[in-house]
């Protein structure tokens, strides 16, 4: 059984009653506490003034300040390393524990975090991310306001997070309670087109089937973004945003757009950051994720999709859609590179 400690309080209230000449004895019957333990503190006062421990020397550290340095440079090289392929990378001819490695780390300041991820991003696309966001460095909100962003999102029935824990105790791993059960692809998906801007949110059009340039005419194009657009008159029309998939840049289906006089706006490949639209996406799937009873089958999955994008509000996609200059300001400033958005 562990000791119990003793607070600083009940070590000067000792002090006190021993200068009364209160015996150790006594002292100890009346705390609680062998008297041998007030003996010691009595003495420690005695020598050093005072009743707090001591500095303590510890176990003596296996490593050096340079061996130290030598491991962040190889974490620096290789940020993705698990302590066991640090620990043979380190020093290989010594006998050093993953423990070791970690305390080094998290005395640096380091710990092992989500990984954030990005489309891989060649030098070409970077070139064109930044030359896209240098050209429209100076819109103001009422250029933006005009873009109408679209975008398709896949829904998967059943969502598997590969980062998810469990609390549980040692040998518990297959208690049936402790056990997260998948099922293949996740149990088949929903695909979703949708379409945003500043000032209005087009309906949520479900794709049936791989898409298609003749599917994202009928079903998308014709019904929903042209007809939208006529609603406009041609000087205040709005500007189209679709990104670079094979189906919205066929041949068929730009020729489509140049016949119904829908401008659209060039896109660098690459940039779901530039896109708020990828943030409404978060958030229906964070909703669909929380709801009680969760869905069951994918005809429940597309209801529940449609329900809660009429339940996103104008005032939230205004605040993504009115970042857009920040959004640019960051891409430049990372030279192309990757954003935090």
């Amino acid at each position: 059984m562990a000791r119990r400690r003793l607070s600083e309080a009940i070590r000067w209230q000792i002090i006190g009653m021993h200068a009364t000449g209160a015996s150790f004895k006594a002292i100890g019957r009346q705390l609680g506490y062998h008297y041998t333990v007030i003996s010691r503190l009595v003495r420690k006062h005695r020598q050093i003034g005072a009743v707090k421990d001591r500095p303590q020397s510890g176990r003596p550290r296996v490593t050096s300040e340079r061996e130290d340095r030598a491991l962040l440079r190889i974490i620096r090289r290789e940020p993705f390393s698990t302590s066991t392929v640090l620990k043979r990378a380190w020093l290989p001819n010594r006998h050093l524990s993953t423990r070791t490695v970690r305390n080094r780390l998290k005395a640096a300041g380091m710990a092992a975090r989500r990984v954030i991820k990005r489309p891989r991003l060649t030098d070409d696309h970077k070139r064109r991310r930044l030359a896209w966001c240098l050209a429209r460095q100076r819109w103001n909100l009422r250029t933006w306001r005009r873009i109408h962003w679209s975008d398709e999102s896949r829904f998967l029935l059943h969502v598997t997070d590969g980062r998810l824990r469990v609390w549980r105790h040692r040998n518990t791993a297959y208690t049936p309670r402790n056990i997260r059960q998948t099922v293949p692809f996740g149990g088949g998906s929903v695909m979703v087109w949708g379409c945003i801007s500043h000032d209005c949110k087009l309906d949520l059009v479900t794709i049936r089937s791989n898409l298609t340039g003749d599917q994202y005419m009928r079903h998308v194009l014709e019904p929903v973004v042209v007809t939208h657009f006529d609603n406009h008159p041609l000087a205040t029309r709005p500007v189209y945003m679709d990104d670079n998939a094979r189906p919205h840049r066929s041949r068929a289906v730009v020729d489509y757009l140049q016949n119904n006089a829908v401008t659209t706006l060039p896109w660098p490949a690459m940039s779901p950051d530039l896109n708020p639209l990828e943030h409404v996406w978060d958030i229906l799937g964070r909703r669909i994720q929380a709801l009680q009873p969760p869905v069951q089958t994918l005809r429940e999955l597309e209801a529940a999709l449609h329900r809660e994008w009429l339940q996103v509000t104008r005032e939230q996609i205004r605040r993504l859609t009115g970042g857009m200059r920040r959004r640019v300001d960051a891409v430049i400033r990372a030279r192309g590179g990757f954003t935090r958005y």
